[in-house]
C-alpha cells in the first residue's frame, strides 16, 4: 500500500512536470488548465503516502532525513500551489518547481537511515529543528525557481527572443521581487535550523567537529545572507542575486545529500 502510493505520487509529479514544461515551451490553454490540477492530485497522493507510511510503518515525518525530504517535497508543492492562486502568471514557474519536488520525493524513497541521537534531545529538539529547516528550504525552493526563471527570461530578453517562454514567464521585476521575498521568508527559519542543528549535533553520541554536510549548510547560509545584505547595502540585484540564490539552494540540497550518504539523522 505504501509503495503503491509512493509510486503513484511520483508518477503524477512526473506528469505534472511534463505539463508545466510543455506549457512553458509551447503555451496553450489546455496545458495551463491541467498543470495545477495534476500537481494538486500528486499532492493528495503524497499526503496519503505520508499518512500510510506513518500508520503502517510507524515512521514520523521528522524521524529520518529521508522522511524529512518527503515532507519537504510536499511542502514545496503546497507552497507553490498556494502562491499560484494569488500570484498572476506564476504558473510557468512550475516548470522549475516540479523537477525539484520529484527529485526530493524519489530521493526520500532510497532508504531509511538510523539515527544515533540521544532520545531526550530527539524528542525535545528534533521536531523544531526539522520543522524550521524544512519551511526555510521550502521558501528557498520557490526563490530558486524564481531565480532560474529570471535567468531564462533575462537571456531571452538579451537575445530579443520575445516569444515562447518569454511571454509566459512573469516580468523580470516580478521574478526578482518574488524571489527576494522568498529568501527573506526562508532566511531566519534556515538560520534557526542551523542553530538548533548545532546544538543537536553537539549533544549526539557520534559528534565530530566537522562534516561536509555542515560545511555546505554554512556556505548556503553565507550565500543567502550575502544576497540579502548586498541588496540592502550595494543594490545587488538582477542576475547576480539570481545566481547567488541558485548557488545557495544547491548548497542547501547538498546538505540533504550529505546526510543521506552518511546515513545519519537530520
Amino acid at each position: 500500500m505504501v509503495l503503491i502510493l509512493f509510486a503513484s505520487a511520483a508518477t503524477i509529479y512526473a506528469m505534472a512536470a511534463g505539463l508545466y514544461m510543455s506549457y512553458l515551451a509551447r503555451g496553450g490553454d489546455r496545458f495551463a488548465t491541467w498543470t495545477n490540477r495534476v500537481l494538486g492530485l500528486g499532492a493528495a497522493l503524497h499526503v496519503a503516502y505520508l499518512v500510510a507510511d506513518y500508520l503502517i510503518a510507524a515512521r514520523a515525518p521528522t524521524a529520518t532525513i529521508e522522511s524529512a525530504m518527503a515532507l519537504l517535497s510536499l511542502g514545496i508543492v503546497v507552497a507553490f500551489l498556494l502562491v499560484s492562486r494569488f500570484k498572476e502568471r506564476i504558473t510557468a514557474i512550475g516548470a522549475f518547481v516540479t523537477p525539484v519536488t520529484l527529485l526530493l520525493l524519489l530521493g526520500s524513497g532510497l532508504g531509511h537511515s538510523v539515527s544515533h541521537v540521544p532520545a531526550g534531545v530527539r524528542d525535545a529538539l528534533l521536531p523544531v529543528h526539522v520543522g524550521v529547516t524544512v519551511i526555510g528550504i521550502i521558501a528557498f525552493a520557490l526563490a530558486f525557481a524564481a531565480a532560474l526563471a529570471y535567468i531564462v527570461q533575462e537571456r531571452a530578453l538579451r537575445k530579443k527572443q520575445l516569444t515562447g517562454a518569454f511571454q509566459r514567464l512573469p516580468a523580470l521585476d516580478v521574478l526578482e521581487t518574488f524571489g527576494f521575498r522568498a529568501v527573506i521568508a526562508g532566511f531566519p527559519l534556515f538560520s534557526l535550523g542551523i542553530v538548533t542543528g548545532a546544538f543537536f549535533i553537539v549533544r549526539s553520541e557520534d559528534y565530530v567537529p566537522f562534516s561536509f554536510s555542515r560545511g555546505f549548510a554554512v556556505v548556503a547560509w553565507i550565500l543567502f545572507a550575502s544576497v540579502l545584505l548586498l541588496r540592502a547595502v550595494a543594490g545587488w540585484r538582477g542576475r547576480r542575486a539570481a545566481i547567488g540564490t541558485i548557488m545557495g539552494f544547491l548548497c542547501a540540497m547538498a546538505v540533504l545529500v550529505g546526510y543521506m550518504v552518511r546515513g545519519g539523522a537530520t
